[in-house]
């Protein structure tokens, strides 16, 4: 069968824009790898990172002349895979639409009820295989009933059907690799706008699920708090793969990356062996971590850390049910600068429901006060599926009727244009401040590290050539959103 996937582009507002950087789409591109290995022809868009317009990208999925067409729809982007699936039926009524991810794994009833005439049928939950059970069923049974394929939702003689749930993939050593060759966008290790690295980049991950629950997240709608790991030995072999392919920088994606240190120092340890030439990034929670874990990451070729710290008020820690303390994250940051980890990174949440002025504030200047290299102040935004959005819905801030198709921004439902406007301002003038020509704080910081690695000295040198790309990037993340990680989503 010929099949097209698409990662779309999110519009925000009225205009169509980019939403966050840059990263490899890793969930369609081993959908693609899956169904290529089965024999299938299958094209890969990334629409979101290639910047493609959606005339353009109507007409590069007519060249491809496609069977069927799989969208992946997150609540951010699911206005575009509505646009792009209304374009295509147009064209073609007969090519299949399916959409996946986390949007109609929540939304299936909604979405099959408003738009079942463009939309055949929706995958639920975190499966790689119903989408090519899906495919094999109709290359033999063009018209009857798929009850059978788990996970799937559908729309059979005008009634909304459910089947039921498919497990979640526990053995996550039974993946390919990634067939990186269905991209055909080269993708850089930046940060706000800004190449870290002038090198071949790519994503991964290590880990699936986490246990925790936060209020914000959406993991546990999708993994059902379930934690899997790959096996060490077999994540080296695919970061080896990696490298024979040319690829030195990687980023993990994962849900909560520490939370099986015994498998993380044995990773370490293996890498080390290996001798591989990579540079690799991940993601951790402050308190589930120590000097000696990052002694060893740094060891075996960790460049940055980036931190779920969210907030410098324990009462909004304890909305959110983080489960941490402000302690914590200036103990994780210090424990990480002590064992020279390169590159730092906090990720805040700013307005949640209610949140006065002087909490915002005090996350603000907590970012600023702070020993991270670099920081993101992400507003809080809600949608179906997240405790929070369970919350609000109760309590009757947001009604779910009209707000199911998007994510919505706190600071809207919960607070006055006058106390926004303060919060932004206070938002941009932090960045202002901590990347301006008369306060270049992380450059002056990393300039009294001397004698800098020939990793940092490059990255140093990228920021100075494009200051003023970075001093009117950081202005605009102000109207970044927030993912259900508790992060800025990069992929």
């Amino acid at each position: 069968m010929r099949i097209v996937l698409i990662n779309p582009r999110p519009i925000l507002g009225d205009k169509e824009q980019l939403y966050g950087q840059k990263w490899p789409p890793l969930g369609i591109l081993l959908l693609g790898t899956i169904l290529k290995r089965q024999g299938h022809k299958v094209y890969l868009l990334d629409q979101a990172s290639t910047n493609l317009d959606f005339e353009k990208t109507l007409t590069w999925i007519k060249k491809r002349d496609p069977e069927l067409v799989g969208i992946t729809t997150m609540t951010i982007g699911f206005s575009s895979s509505i646009k792009i699936a209304q374009m295509i039926k147009n064209w073609n009524p007969s090519v299949k639409i399916v959409l996946g991810h986390y949007h109609p794994t929540i939304c299936a009833q909604r979405i099959l009820e408003k738009y079942g005439n463009l939309i055949d049928f929706c995958v639920r939950g975190e499966n790689e295989y119903i989408l090519s059970n899906l495919i094999e069923f109709l290359e033999k049974s063009q018209n009857s009933e798929p009850k059978g394929i788990l996970g799937l939702s559908y729309r059979h003689n005008g009634i909304v059907k459910h089947n039921q749930e498919c497990p979640i993939n526990k053995n996550l050593d039974d993946l390919p690799f990634p067939d990186l060759k269905l991209l055909a966008t080269n993708y850089h290790q930046n940060l706000a706008g800004i190449n870290l690295m002038n090198s071949k980049f790519t994503t991964t991950f290590f880990t699936r699920g986490c246990p925790f629950n936060c209020s914000y997240c959406t993991v546990p709608s999708i993994s059902k708090q379930q934690f899997r790991s790959k096996s060490p030995q077999h994540l080296v072999e695919e970061l080896s793969y990696l490298e024979s392919e040319g690829y030195s920088e990687i980023a993990f994606v994962d849900d909560n990356f520490s939370i099986n240190l015994k498998k993380i120092l044995q990773l370490c340890r293996l890498l080390k062996k290996e001798n591989l030439d990579l540079s690799w990034h991940v993601e951790m929670r402050v308190d589930r971590v120590s000097k000696e874990l990052f002694q060893q990451l740094v060891s075996a070729g960790c460049k940055s850390v980036s931190f779920g710290i969210e907030s410098a008020n324990q009462r909004i820690l304890n909305y959110y049910n983080k489960q941490i303390t402000p302690n914590q994250s200036m103990k994780a940051i210090a424990a990480a600068r002590k064992a020279k980890i390169e590159f730092i990174i906090g990720l805040f949440m700013i307005g949640a429901p209610y949140e006065t002025i002087t909490e915002c504030k005090n996350t603000i200047n907590f970012a600023l006060k702070s020993d991270v290299d670099f920081f993101f102040l992400n507003l809080v935004e809600i949608w179906p599926g997240i405790p929070m959005w369970d919350d609000l819905v109760k309590k009757g801030v947001i009604n779910e009727d009209k707000y199911w198709e998007s994510t919505t921004r706190v600071l809207d439902l919960t607070h006055t244009h006058s106390q926004i406007k303060v919060i932004l301002d206070f938002i941009t003038q932090a960045y202002k401040d901590h990347f301006s020509y008369k306060n270049m704080g992380w450059i002056f910081k990393t300039l009294l590290n001397f004698p800098l690695s020939s990793y940092k000295r490059k990255i140093v040198l990228d920021f100075l050539k494009n200051l003023n790309l970075g001093m009117k990037t950081f202005v605009r993340l102000r109207n970044f959103r927030l993912t259900g990680f508790g992060k800025l989503q990069i992929n």
